[in-house]
């Protein structure tokens, strides 16, 4: 939220900054909780990082004392995001993600540095044009679709993961809180509109809007705290079934169902491996454990 014009909060900004302060908090708790990170994407959660390093320069030369809320939120967007990138990495086991979901992640990063100049011309045209403002378009294209890599994680893992509702609510309300914002500071004294931030932060409601509705509609014990999400219930949304596929037998998932005699139902281990689907590694580990 790079701030190019000062102006009073209203409820809604502070519900979306207090909404995203939450999400990453239960994040980071779940995590500890479980001493695990199943399930979490480690390429959204670099995605995120690379948003807000992207989209908070101005903490360079703004200073504190202008806008207190908005320093220390921005410090923390950016340290948490590292730090969940850090433990992830370093600390507890996460879920290997595939080829398809980096392929995914790098379409994302490189689309958002593309598409970041283009949409600038259309919408402020020239004379606005600085690599301030590239990056922070950059920022909010690339952080409407930050979550594609976290979706296909969660249809491509059939084991327990660390997410839950709580923090799928706060995520996703976030951006439906800013929306509402944007809309009281148009109409309100000011007559704001920003019609970069507005267009993809409802491209990003969308997508949570549709997860929402695959992760509540469908009926699946939950496990450890956390849920599994399949291809079928995938294929209820809109939107996700349309980027992630509808049918659940590509090559990846094919390769999971390989039969083995031996098999047993995974039981949860404090660090431990998985089994044939979701396959858990710590970050050091380069190939997929066959023992």
């Amino acid at each position: 939220m790079a701030e190019h014009h000062h102006y009073h909060f209203n409820l809604f900004r502070i519900l979306g900054d207090l909404s995203h302060t939450v999400s990453k908090c239960i994040l980071i708790w779940a995590i500890h909780a479980n001493r695990s990170a199943e399930g979490v994407s480690l390429i959204t959660q670099v995605l995120y990082a690379v948003v807000f390093c992207s989209r908070y320069l101005d903490l360079f030369w703004v200073s504190p004392a202008h806008m207190p809320w908005n320093f220390v939120l921005k410090l923390f967007y950016i340290g948490s995001s590292l730090y969940i990138i850090v433990i992830m990495m370093r600390v507890f086991a996460r879920t290997r993600e595939k080829e398809r979901a980096w392929k995914l992640g790098s379409i994302c990063l490189g689309g958002s540095a593309v598409a970041a100049p283009l949409v600038l011309l259309i919408f402020k045209k020239w004379h606005h044009y600085n690599l301030e403002e590239v990056l922070w378009t950059f920022s909010q294209i690339l952080e409407s679709v930050c979550v594609l890599p976290q979706l296909v994680l969660l249809r491509q893992t059939s084991v327990p993961t660390v997410i839950d509702s709580f923090y799928l609510v706060t995520l996703g309300s976030y951006r439906a809180f800013y929306i509402l914002n944007w809309i009281v500071r148009y109409f309100g004294a000011e007559h704001h509109f920003e019609p970069i931030a507005t267009v993809f932060g409802i491209v990003q409601t969308a997508f949570y809007v549709d997860f929402a509705w695959v992760y509540w509609s469908r009926q699946r014990v939950k496990l450890r705290n956390g849920g599994v999400v399949d291809s079928e219930d995938l294929s209820r949304g809109w939107l996700i079934s349309s980027l992630a596929g509808r049918n659940g037998n590509d090559e990846e998932e094919a390769e999971d169902h390989i039969p083995n005699n031996n098999q047993q139902t995974p039981s949860v281990r404090s660090g431990g491996k998985w089994g044939v689907r979701g396959v858990s590694v710590s970050a050091d580990d380069t190939l997929t454990d066959t023992g």
